[in-house]
């Protein structure tokens, strides 16, 4: 009689168990990033912007090599141009701090690249050397 009882609750939790797990896979793929969509629908600059934060990732080449199918080599050529750019906009603030190091805007500015890049001890650095210079301004981390 007790095993009778144990499986129907064990029945009816398996049960409800499943039905949980099909209401929450409704509802999660309702809930795709409109991001995906553009990029299915071949929108070049969001798949340039996705392929530059997705960089460092193992997959980084497949993907490339899929775009470049999709959209030619200038997907690539397209990345690289704006790496260049933001290099050639670091190199630039650098120059002048070596000649204004007290530059609050240009150490702020060399803090939002760098974080956008990753580097969060580089950014951190700047953002600390911004704050000695101005100690009243509150910059969000």
């Amino acid at each position: 009689m007790k095993h009778k009882i144990i499986k129907q609750y064990l029945k009816i939790y398996l049960c409800v168990l499943v039905f949980l797990i099909l209401i929450l896979n409704i509802i999660s793929s309702q809930s795709i990033s409109f991001i995906y969509f553009k990029f299915v629908n071949n929108d070049k600059p969001l798949t340039i912007a996705f392929l530059q934060k997705i960089k460092t990732l193992p997959e980084y080449e497949k993907i490339l090599e899929m775009n470049n199918n999709i959209y030619g080599s200038t997907v690539k050529a397209e990345i690289i141009r704006q790496e260049n750019t933001k290099k050639d906009l670091i190199n630039n603030l650098k120059q002048q701090l070596t000649i204004n190091p007290k530059a609050r805007d240009v150490l702020y500015s060399l803090y939002q690249l760098n974080l956008a890049e990753g580097n969060t001890t580089k950014a951190n650095n700047y953002l600390r050397q911004a704050r000695k210079v101005d100690p009243n301004l509150n910059f969000e981390n």
